[in-house]
């Protein structure tokens, strides 16, 4: 309510209650959900063709169109996982603190990704997730740690899954064969993302959970090992 006006006070002040602690839910801008989606297409059509330039000659051209629809497919799932997935996850911890979080794509990245995929092999920068707010470095440490997380609890899943499709299925069956191959170059993917993002300089997460927690940041470093090594000895490696 205003109060009555006087030549002799300061005017009313007006607050506005606001929400002070973490609001549930993830949201998204249009922006937002549109560069990712290009992220995640370009990319993993990268991929598809890193693998394309990496195996050729070793396919006669008549398997080329069935060996680059599963290229593409285990290329998506790998990517929207552990690319994905991983943004998101440092938008979640970000939003939870009640900070700005939003993933914005980098072009030249993406267009580098292509540059190195018509050698064989993939290097790029996709994107990253942009945080806007004050930021403690406890906070900057366990948004940062969430991606690596992320990868390591998603590679587990996809590892477990292929090796007791390996366990119970013949890998002679198409459909089962074609599953096991999405499913271990997601696992591996996720590895390489869990272990890769740990480099301990900017602007790899690494380098903010080590200055955040050391104990965390060797902890991630040895699960992303024994992620690895427990699929070697699961046998998703002979694949």
């Amino acid at each position: 309510m205003r109060g009555p006006y006087s030549d002799y006070a300061a005017p009313p002040i007006y607050v506005t209650r606001e929400p002070t602690g973490p609001r549930p839910g993830v949201r998204f801008s249009r922006q937002e959900l549109f560069q990712l989606g290009v992220a995640i297409l370009a990319l993993s059509a990268a991929l598809t063709i890193a693998n394309a330039m990496a195996l050729r000659g070793l396919y006669p051209p008549s398997e080329l169109p069935l060996r680059l629809v599963l290229w593409f497919s285990s290329a998506l799932v790998a990517v929207a996982s552990g690319v994905g997935l991983h943004e998101i996850s440092h938008k979640i911890v970000a939003q939870r603190y009640g900070h700005w979080a939003e993933f914005r794509y980098s072009l030249r990245g993406l267009a580098m990704s292509f540059v190195f995929a018509f050698f064989g092999f993939l290097i790029g920068a996709p994107g990253a997730t942009m945080v806007s707010g004050y930021v403690t470095r406890d906070q900057n440490g366990r948004i940062s740690a969430a991606g690596p997380v992320s990868n390591l609890v998603i590679g587990t899943t996809f590892m477990l899954a292929a090796a007791a499709i390996v366990r119970t299925s013949s890998l002679t069956n198409l459909l089962a064969f074609f599953v096991t191959i999405i499913l271990v170059n997601a696992w591996y993917l996720n590895v390489i993302l869990a272990g890769f993002n740990m480099i301990p300089i900017m602007p790899f997460d690494g380098s903010k959970v080590w200055a955040w927690n050391k104990a965390v940041y060797g902890g991630i470093l040895v699960l992303a090992l024994g992620l690895y090594l427990s699929g070697v000895y699961l046998g998703i490696t002979a694949i």
